[in-house]
This record gives C-alpha cells, structure tokens and sequence, in this order.
C-alpha cells in the first residue's frame, strides 16, 4: 500500500517541483511559483495523511527529507505577512545574536523563542543573524520561528 503511495504521489510532486523551488518570500504571494509550492505541500500532506512515509517520499521525489517534514509540519501556519526592511543595526543584531547564543544554551524551547523574538518583536532580519551565527542560509532560523507558532 505505502509503495502504491509512492507511485501515486512521486511523478505530481516532480511535476510541480521545479516551479515550486522558485518561490520565495512569503507564502501568501500570488504567483506561478508560489502556487506550485503551495500544491506540492497540499500533495504532501494528502499523502502523509493517508499513511506515506515522509522519508520514502522524499527519496523518491530526489529532496531532503528536512524539507519536506518542514512543509508537512508548518502547512497550518498562517502565512507570515509581508514584513519591511529591518532597521537593525549591526550592534543590534550581535545583541540578538549573543541573546540566542544564550537561549540555544538553555533549551531548543528556549533557542526557538529567542529567534521568534528577536525576528517579530525586534525587528531583527533572520537573514542578518543567520550572516552572524556564521549559517549559509535563513531557512534553519524561519523554521525555528515557526516551531513555536504550532506549539502554541
């Protein structure tokens, strides 16, 4: 049956992967690309839904598995809405940066609602902190923000 799932869901998902992977910024954007992706998470989550291996999936499909329990785990979320450029400076993003040193410390709980912080409440660009914390890419530190929004 879950092999059935794989030969069901697999050739959608490579369809709709290569639009998909252009979309960026925030899920709430019209475009070709962001409606692939947000098709291709629909696909996933239909498929986890009636029994299918996320990692079987993503094997087949040729993408991390990370990313695909990403899209699984965060497809409740709202959209975030469409945020300004951040006005912080550099020495306010070491101070957020030294503050999530300190909370990844603590607890992941705790590193995870440092990020949300420092991103929502401060202002503070997850890109530039990624810069800082010496990471090739935001996306690590996005899904930290959304781990807490479905804990809540």
């Amino acid at each position: 049956m879950k092999d059935e799932l794989v030969e069901q869901y697999a050739p959608r998902l490579r369809e709709l992967l290569p639009l998909a992977r252009k979309a960026y910024g925030s899920r709430s954007t019209l475009s070709p690309q962001h409606d692939a992706s947000r098709e291709y998470t629909s696909l996933l989550v239909e498929y986890y839904s009636k029994g299918g291996s996320l990692i079987a999936i993503a094997e087949a499909v040729g993408v991390t598995y990370a990313g695909v329990r990403r899209r699984v785990t965060t497809a409740g979320l709202i959209p975030s809405s469409k945020r300004l450029r951040s006005k912080a400076t550099e020495q306010d993003v070491s101070d957020a940066v030294a503050r999530i040193k300190f909370a990844k410390n603590q607890s992941i709980t705790e590193y995870h609602e440092a990020l949300r912080r420092e991103y929502e409440d401060n202002g503070v660009s997850l890109t530039k902190i990624a810069k800082a914390l010496g990471l090739s890419s935001a996306n690590p530190l996005y899904y930290g923000v959304a781990r807490t929004k479905l804990t809540k």
